[in-house]
């Protein structure tokens, strides 16, 4: 399935892409220092907006099948591994623990992703990128964080939280604990300093919409990769890329690279796409 090529748009050369590798090779885990992480994220949407909608059950949210696929889940783990660390969100260990996460934190561990652990050590990086969790309810469970024993985990909070919760809670867990920002919630320019003195450069955002807005009213994101299926969803309970306080200033999409991909979803097409975030001076 990946070897049916995708059809470079911009720069406009309209030549075919082989899907595997065509973000591998971006350098992700270059581009960034400790003193300036590079900061990116990644969606998968419809025409109309939709990243997310209801279960059947209505308990949570998740990438709907008409417009998830294998091609662009290839992307995903290809971005995942050029990173240091992932930022996610509490709401991703709640899922888990119930069974109704979307799969295990990347690099996935199956065959289809052999290729990338094994490009992460002959990079020099870790096994696998290590995980930041967000978080103002402290509502996790213990058991879910320590799903993940070969990584270092770390509980983001904002200084006014219950920091003697969150001290139990990651005691317990045996992760470690980070506070950015003043209030209950984190703020995203505190929160990539603190990354950068831990020591990473390479910082892939893979929660929802509520922190990709933290991030853009950090003015911290760098690049945000885009692959829009062509298909309308429609529907009046669900997610879309951003939500949170108005950017009074608004950022700024600079398109640096877009890929027409015939073959998926199933039956349809895809815009892949990817944006250099430009913040008003």
């Amino acid at each position: 399935m990946y070897h049916l090529p995708v059809i470079q748009l911009l720069p406009p050369t309209g030549d075919s892409r082989e899907l595997h590798g065509l973000y591998l090779n971006e350098g992700l885990q270059q581009r960034g220092s400790t003193a300036r992480p590079f900061v990116y994220s990644n969606y998968v949407s419809s025409i109309d907006g939709r990243i997310a909608l209801p279960s059947p059950d209505h308990s949570t949210h998740q990438v709907p099948p008409a417009i998830g696929n294998t091609r662009d889940w290839r992307l995903f783990q290809e971005l995942a591994a050029q990173a240091d660390v992932l930022i996610t969100s509490a709401r991703y260990f709640r899922q888990a623990q119930t069974g109704e996460h979307q799969d295990q934190l990347p690099v996935g561990p199956t065959e289809d992703f052999a290729d990338l652990r094994e490009w992460r050590l002959q990079q020099g990086l870790s096994a696998q990128p290590d995980v930041v969790v967000l978080s103002n309810s402290l509502d996790i469970p213990v058991a879910a964080l320590q799903g993940y024993p070969n990584r270092n985990l770390y509980l983001a909070i904002g200084a006014g939280n219950d920091l003697e919760h969150a001290r139990n809670l990651t005691h317990a867990a045996g992760i470690g604990l980070l506070q950015a920002g003043s209030g209950m919630a984190v703020e995203g320019a505190p929160l990539i300093e603190e990354l950068g003195r831990l020591g990473y450069r390479s910082i892939y955002a893979i929660a929802g919409p509520a922190v990709l807005n933290t991030l853009l009213h950090g003015q911290v994101l760098d690049r945000l990769y885009l692959t829009q299926a062509h298909r309308l969803l429609g529907g009046m309970e669900f997610d879309t890329l951003n939500w949170g306080p108005v950017l009074t200033r608004p950022v700024t999409l600079e398109p640096v690279g877009l890929f027409l991909d015939n073959h998926a979803p199933q039956g349809a097409s895809q815009l892949i796409a990817s944006y250099d975030c430009r913040y008003p001076e």
